[in-house]
């Protein structure tokens, strides 16, 4: 988790002030969740970040100051810590891509059952990626121009990684899963985004999910 596993700090950005009350109870108990902050706005999103430097952001898309897209670049330039989860109600291919790239490593939309929020943040904190069901043709709909998959490079363990990162498990996890380091892991990872010419690890899983690595 990018914190203290009993006090991750949790921004809630949305501008519906119900909304973010909904989703400040849910999560307010939840043991792993220290402090909860709120914000209706693009401008009081990113001057509380910079302040509060929180674990993760829950940010919604469709706010009345600006583009949620470039909030989510912001804040991963300015609080690097901070992973970040989209709940929204957007779920076009272009939105969809563009939140990846900016940097988001979880998009749900607000249609979701709201017992998988909880699920999605925590796995988000964990380092690993989270997309709804509804998301996953779109984001994976754009990196299949983009970047070539050529996982027959990769050796038998290179591929056991590859196929446990595109299942959803964390850093933590895979190493708990291969009975080895969490350093092994991230050494591991960055060789094979190197080897393949992958700019990043979520694009590394969805291409792999697209191969069908997800369940190996």
């Amino acid at each position: 988790m990018g914190g203290d596993a009993d006090s991750a700090r949790v921004l809630l950005v949305d501008d519906h002030p119900v909304v973010r009350r909904g989703l400040a109870a849910m999560l307010h108990s939840e043991p792993w969740v220290g402090r909860l902050i709120e914000a209706g706005t693009v401008a009081e999103a990113f001057r509380l970040a910079v302040l509060e430097k929180p674990d993760a952001a829950v940010v919604d898309l469709g706010l009345p100051d600006g583009d949620g897209v470039s909030l989510i670049r912001r804040l991963r330039h300015a609080v690097p810590g901070c992973l970040v989860l989209v709940l929204t109600m957007t779920h076009d291919d272009a939105t969809v891509q563009a939140c990846l790239a900016a940097g988001a490593t979880g998009y749900l939309l607000k249609e979701s059952a709201p017992d998988a929020l909880l699920p999605a943040l925590r796995t988000v904190l964990d380092g690993g990626l989270v997309l709804g069901p509804r998301v996953a043709t779109a984001a994976l709909s754009g990196v299949r121009q983009s970047v070539p998959s050529p996982f027959d490079l990769l050796s038998p363990r290179e591929l056991q990684h590859v196929g446990l990162l595109a299942a959803g498990l964390s850093g933590s996890q895979i190493a708990d899963a291969l009975a080895v380091t969490e350093k092994t892991v991230r050494n591991q990872m960055a060789a094979i985004l190197a080897k393949l010419g992958i700019a990043d690890r979520v694009r590394l899983a969805l291409l792999a999910r697209d191969a069908g690595l997800h369940g190996r």
